[in-house]
């Protein structure tokens, strides 16, 4: 079955920095999609940590409508990460109920809560949820990967508090069971989808953005030489802090917040991850970074079991992440993922010719819808 993935649109973001909730750029996705048999949302299909559902789901509608025409006929499966892991309660609940414990994949079809009515609007395309991942050949595995978070040397707040939680409950076993990851991870989703929904995310709280843009000397507005104090400072702070912090939770997160060091984070924690669990498959999908990759020319990601590790990349456009008049590298978003009846995933790039400023220009008329 010819399959398209497409990770981390984030859509409802309070930021603007959805970039598919932008009529133009959304036809490009679209148009590449209408030749799928199966579209796959690999998680964080929808951003519910900045704003109430309902407003979510107002700013969502357009998209969805017109994804469901573009798909008319066809599968969609919707597969929860955590900053929409709010459409996968349903089904963990009736899974705990059943008693048989959560494995590799479960399906469940959208009879209520926010899901229902994604699936009202997607009109005559065919909508499941799919958790914590699934099953697309013998072969191919793939989930948003949000399970990395327990692994993962970027001090980001999630991985915090997970570190903070395994500290007391412990971390996942080898091997693993995807409900071990739950019990320390599914509380903070929790958290966070409750913040939101009080109506306490209008300014969505991302420190992991704002130090990034601190240590790269990216400010909107400021003198160079308050870049150049600001940055030497935190540089300075940031491995005590690191270092404090590693004390505290007894974890081992890094000082360095550069672009390789998260890129290197993120696919040794889901390598790790992937051994955890066993994961018997010759090729895992994974979204969750917003790092594309490998890229052509990178070598392979390797898993321990013998498999390959791909990401599907973002819709995502952080400013904080690109730099204007560079070239766009591995977070640039805009990729769609393909995978055919055999051989191995085919991602590619709808948006590498886009302009920093064009994308830019779309977060801003995003941001104030």
């Amino acid at each position: 079955m010819r399959t398209a993935i497409v990770s981390d649109l984030h859509l409802g973001s309070a930021t603007g920095e959805d970039i598919a909730r932008d009529p133009a750029i959304r036809e490009l996705l679209l148009e590449e999609v209408r030749g799928a048999e199966r579209l796959v949302l690999l998680g964080d299909a929808l951003e519910l940590r900045d704003l109430p559902l309902a407003r979510v789901l107002d700013l969502v509608r357009p998209f969805f409508e017109e994804l469901g025409k573009a798909m008319a006929g066809r599968r969609i499966v919707l597969v929860p990460g955590n900053h929409d892991h709010r459409l996968a309660e349903p089904l963990l609940e009736e899974v705990a109920l059943s008693g048989t414990g959560l494995g590799f994949e479960h399906r469940a079809l959208p009879t209520s809560g926010p899901a229902a009515h994604l699936a009202a609007w997607l009109g005559d395309a065919e909508l499941s949820i799919a958790y914590p991942g699934v099953w697309l050949r013998d072969d191919v595995y793939a989930t948003h990967g949000h399970y990395m978070d327990c692994h993962m040397s970027l001090p980001r707040l999630e991985c915090i508090a997970a570190a903070a939680l395994m500290r007391s409950g412990g971390r996942p076993p080898t091997p693993a069971t995807p409900a071990d990851y739950e019990r320390v991870l599914r509380p903070i989703y929790g958290f966070f989808f409750g913040f939101a929904e009080a109506g306490l995310g209008d300014k969505p709280f991302r420190p992991s953005e704002r130090a990034w843009r601190s240590i790269s000397g990216r400010r909107r507005n400021g003198s160079r030489m308050r870049e150049a104090t600001a940055k030497a400072a935190i540089s300075a702070g940031i491995p005590a802090g690191v270092w404090l912090l590693n004390r505290l939770v007894r974890a081992d997160f890094e000082a360095d917040v550069s672009a390789t060091s998260i890129s290197r984070s993120g696919v040794a924690a889901a390598t790790e991850m992937s051994h955890r669990l066993q994961v018997e498959a010759a090729h895992v999908i994974t979204g969750h970074t917003h790092r594309a990759g490998p890229e052509e020319g990178d070598a392979a990601w390797p898993l321990p079991g013998g498999g390959r590790l791909h990401n599907t990349g973002s819709w995502v456009f952080a400013d904080a992440l690109h730099h204007p008049g560079a070239p766009p590298g591995p977070y640039w978003p805009g990729t769609v993922t393909w995978l055919e009846d055999d051989g191995p995933p085919r991602r590619v790039d709808l948006l590498g010719e886009r302009s920093h400023g064009e994308l830019r220009a779309a977060v801003s008329r995003a941001s104030r819808q």
